[in-house]
């Protein structure tokens, strides 16, 4: 599927065109319903924070249900969302919910946008005439990077090869699977890699901390591990520590997500890599489905956006912190949107660096 063209952030300064009067909008404001797996999740959090501040400046009514990491609540929360009327769905298809989640909204004939984890068919195509888009994280780039940054850095051990452990997401997902394919890449390019053993950490902080611990205690010789994402590189740590070894320096971490406590990390030395920047994808989603439900819509063509990540090293850290203050953009949503703007830019953007 064609990848939308790649915007810079530099937009604050842009100049609106509205396409609509302040007072039709004020009669007319769209609801829209989000759910996401988790919001114990320091991610999911800045993914909603993002949507919050897009819905306050575009004039959307925001419901946000929280799936508690159970597939049986997501759907539960979309059939919720499909009783509530609302004018769109935002919801992220983990655990094989994307297909299910259109086909119950197609029948009130309510749009749906996936992010983050994607269906094996691709958007406006087929019976899914209502799945409009797909925004999401190229996960695997952001794996294969993952792994790169973590074996160049890495030495072998007394057999000759680099030893790492493995913390896989949550089975079966797009987004677990994608990054472990990133991983194999590398591995591949690299040639001189021994894979000790690979565990499930559901992409949550506790449970890969206890499932890293039982692979660490078996496997001593690991000095390096390629976590799934940033909860799961938590985990890792604080099973290190409990084993009196010291992150960053006995074993490298390489992770996803830039959560707030991973850039700590990554200052402290105590996780080597980290990439992300996609929580925008909600947001992003949001001014697709707005100018949808106003009657413009995104072409097939440009319905699926896979989003390259901001990638962090510990000299990297600084930078972030003055680009990004409180980790988010300076992203002017109604500049976005057809609505307001009748020239608006592709709402997909990167993350970058200013310097």
């Amino acid at each position: 599927m064609p990848r939308l063209p790649r915007f810079r952030l530099a937009l604050a300064t842009a100049t609106v065109t509205l396409g609509f009067s302040a007072a039709s909008m004020a009669a007319t404001l769209p609801t829209i319903g989000v759910v996401v797996p988790t919001l114990d999740a320091q991610f999911w959090n800045k993914d909603i924070s993002f949507l919050k501040t897009g819905a306050a400046q575009l004039g959307v009514n925001l419901i946000v249900l929280n799936a508690d990491n159970n597939p049986d609540k997501m759907i539960q929360n979309i059939q919720d969302l499909i009783a509530r009327k609302v004018d769109g769905i935002i919801s992220v298809g983990y655990w094989s919910t994307g297909a299910p989640t259109i086909v119950y909204a197609k029948r009130k004939n309510i749009p749906v946008i996936l992010t983050d984890s994607y269906p094996k068919f691709s958007p406006q195509t087929g019976k899914y005439t209502n799945y409009i888009a797909f925004v999401g994280p190229s996960d695997e780039d952001a794996g294969y990077r993952m792994g790169k940054a973590l074996l160049a850095q890495m030495k072998p051990g007394p057999n000759g090869k680099k030893v790492i452990g493995v913390v896989n997401g949550t089975a079966g997902t797009s987004v677990a699977i994608d990054r472990r394919k990133g991983l194999a890449k590398a591995i591949a390019e690299d040639g001189n890699v021994q894979i000790a053993g690979e565990v499930d950490g559901n992409f949550v902080r506790d449970q890969s901390q206890t499932a890293f611990e039982a692979l660490y205690q078996g496997h001593p010789e690991i000095t390096g591990v390629w976590a799934g994402n940033d909860a799961e590189a938590m985990g890792v740590i604080a099973a290190l520590k409990s084993k009196g070894k010291v992150p960053g320096k006995d074993v490298l971490i390489s992770a996803m997500d830039l959560n707030p406590e991973n850039v700590d990390e990554v200052k402290s030395g105590e996780q080597l890599y980290d990439i992300g920047g996609h929580w925008v994808q909600g947001g992003i989603a949001l001014v697709i489905m707005y100018d949808y439900i106003h009657g413009i819509k995104l072409p097939a063509s440009d319905a699926t956006i896979k989003l390259k990540l901001l990638p962090m090293t510990k000299a990297d850290v600084d930078r972030y912190v003055k680009d990004y203050p409180g980790g988010q953009p300076s992203y002017d949503f109604k500049a976005h949107s057809k609505v307001y703007n009748k020239n608006a830019p592709s709402p997909a953007y990167e993350l970058h660096y200013s310097s």
